[in-house]
Parts: structure tokens; sequence; C-alpha cells
């Protein structure tokens, strides 16, 4: 988990770095996009920290070899981990719509991002309280507070299959807007390969929903939850790529 979750990380943190490289040095045109991108980045190794601490108190290993007390600490993290993990996707998806808003100037476009917009930033903002107050025993992340519990399972489905279901959504706005772009076939046949990268990253997100079944309903929690938990940082990371590569073009021009 650890090497998994710091080799991901690094390479989404080398992209953002040449993301801003490209906008600051190259065009002199930083933006809201790369802000967004910015602060998911700084999340995403915050996601990325809380995993190995996980995996230093007991994640990934069998639950009859996690003391009481690692457990409560692993739980914790946890916690922390699920909140960054959905405020770091949220902004990478707003991201992506503010992008296309720069790129696509038709008002078809300019109307579909917008709304998209609205409905992200909402179900992110509901989608946190949702987290935050679902199935975790509040008592030990806060020990004055009492424990209070939902259903966590359907939580986690309802969770996982909005973000694909607005994942695949986004990913798809930009297929038609790109070959109406003034440049070389060759060239728009580039950009929209880059952009649907992003479908891999719907896959990532399905092989991470087909393990969440497993992580709930188990009598090993530690050592079932963990294929979730790096499948998460691979998930998070690889959409922070995604939301990168198309940027680079004008670096990759200069470098070739």
């Amino acid at each position: 988990i650890t090497s998994l979750a710091i080799i991901f990380v690094t390479l989404s943190t080398v992209a953002v770095v040449l993301r801003m490289y490209t906008r600051r040095h190259l065009l002199h045109n930083v933006g809201p996009d790369d802000t967004m991108i910015g602060v998911a980045q700084v999340l995403a190794i915050a996601v990325s920290i809380t995993t190995i601490l996980e995996a230093v108190w007991g994640l990934g290993r069998h639950t009859r070899f996690v003391s009481p007390t690692d457990a409560i600490k692993q739980l914790r993290c946890l916690y922390a981990n699920t909140i960054i993990y959905n405020a770091a996707q949220t902004l990478t998806k707003v991201s992506f719509l503010v992008l296309y808003r720069r790129l696509f100037p038709s008002h078809r476009i300019q109307n579909v991002t917008l709304w998209f917009l609205g409905f992200i930033v909402v179900w992110g903002v509901i989608q946190e309280f949702i987290v935050a107050l679902s199935c975790m025993p509040l008592e030990t992340v806060v020990p004055s507070m009492a424990g209070k519990c939902i259903w966590t399972l359907p939580v986690w489905y309802l969770t996982s299959c909005m973000n694909i279901a607005t994942d695949f959504g986004i990913f798809v706005i930009p297929i038609f807007p790109v070959f109406k772009l003034q440049m070389r076939t060759r060239q728009k046949v580039l950009l929209l390969g880059l952009f649907c990268l992003g479908f891999f990253a719907c896959v990532i997100s399905l092989i991470r929903l087909s393990t969440l079944h497993q992580g709930i309903n188990t009598t090993d929690p530690f050592w079932d939850n963990a294929p979730a938990a790096y499948w998460s940082v691979v998930e998070l990371n690889c959409g922070i790529l995604c939301a990168c590569l198309p940027t680079l073009r004008p670096l990759v021009s200069k470098v070739m």
C-alpha cells in the first residue's frame, strides 16, 4: 500500500508541476482550473499520507494482529481520508469543467458545463455531509461524541456510483467539440486521445467499486479493506493525471 501510494502521488505531483510550468512560463496564463487542480493535488498528497498511516496502524494486516489502540488510530485516519478524498475528487471534476469552458467557447458547451459545475459542487457538499455522518462511530474520532451509524455499504455504493456517472459525463463532453477546433487533424486526434484517457479513470473507479462489498461484509476488515484503500489512491491520482495531460501539449511541442 505504501509503495503504491508513493508511486502514484509522485506521478500526479509531477504532472501538476509540469502543468503549472506550462501555464505560467510558456503560456503566461494561469487560470482557475489550474488553481483547482493544484488544491486537488495537495489533498491527494494528504490522502496518500493518511492511507500510508492507515497501513502503519493495521490496514493490510489480519485483524487479529491489530491492537485496539492501533485500530482506533486507523479508524481516525480512515475518517479523515474519506472526507479529504471526496473533496479532492470534487475539485478535480471542477478543474476539468473549468478547463472545458476555457477551451470551448460555444454557447452549448458553456451552458452544459455551467449546469454540470453547479451539480458537481452541490453534490460534492452533500457527499461530504453524507460521508462525515455515515457509519463511522464518531467517538473513535472525537471521544466526547456519541457514536452514530447508518448503513455503510449503501452510502459507499451511492457515492462511488455517482462519481463514476459524473466522471463519464465529464469525459464525454469534449469529444464532439474537439473536432470543431481550428487545428490540424493529427492534433485533434491527439487532443481527443488525451481527453479520452479519462475513461481509463472510469475503469479504475469500477474496479474500486467492486472492492467495496468485500471490505464491508467481512470478519477481517483490516485485511479486506486494503484493496479499496489502494484503488482509491490510484483512482484519485489517475484522475489528476488525466486532468493535466491535455494541458501539456505546448510543453511537449516545445520539447519535440
